[in-house]
């Protein structure tokens, strides 16, 4: 008993003593999986380290001056958004199709809906296709393929935009677009 408390001691200490940019994983063949990123986190070339599930970030579309609501000037959100898709299949090929579901829109407190389709995205390296939402529960994003028996994925930044074609009442709105990553 002793020794094992010994034994799980010193590997603690280790866990904890590491430099933080120290730890490297690479991918082996094992089980097949897909991980997803939208949002900040650690990107790095060894892997993707995501933000808690809870973490949800939040853009914000300020009004510029000389532009007024509605007038179809588009407005810049900000901050710019990363997201990363990275599939593994396990054998010698692997497809992959990524969809979106922007159904449910943006909502304030007084239930006024801002459809997604007011909103736009433009890509910093192209890796993934610039577009518009289209308020459909399954839209078509990006599909991949892959020969080898290794993962592969994709990485990008993302800057949002609003049409402002149309006035909606003033006030906070907020609604979710998930994303979908499948292995065909």
């Amino acid at each position: 008993m002793v020794l094992v408390n010994r034994l799980l001691a010193l590997v603690l200490l280790l866990s904890f003593s590491l430099p933080g940019h120290a730890l490297r994983f690479s991918v082996v063949s094992g089980p097949p999986f897909v991980l997803i990123q939208v949002g900040h986190g650690v990107l790095s070339n060894y892997g993707l380290l995501g933000p808690p599930v809870s973490q949800v970030d939040e853009v914000s579309f300020p009004l510029p001056p000389g532009v007024q609501f509605g007038d179809g000037t588009p407005i810049v959100g900000t901050p710019v958004i990363p997201i990363a898709f990275l599939g593994y299949s396990g054998g010698n090929q692997s497809n992959y199709l990524i969809t979106m579901n922007s159904s449910g829109g943006l909502v304030n407190g007084n239930g006024d809906l801002i459809p997604f389709s007011d909103l736009s995205w433009t890509t910093q390296d192209g890796d993934i296709p610039s577009g518009q939402f289209d308020n459909s529960a399954n839209q078509f994003l990006q599909q991949y393929n892959r020969r080898g028996n290794r993962a592969r994925g994709v990485v990008d930044y993302l800057t949002f935009s609003y049409a402002n074609t149309s006035t909606y009442p003033a006030g906070s709105y907020s609604g979710r677009v998930t994303y979908t990553i499948t292995n065909l």
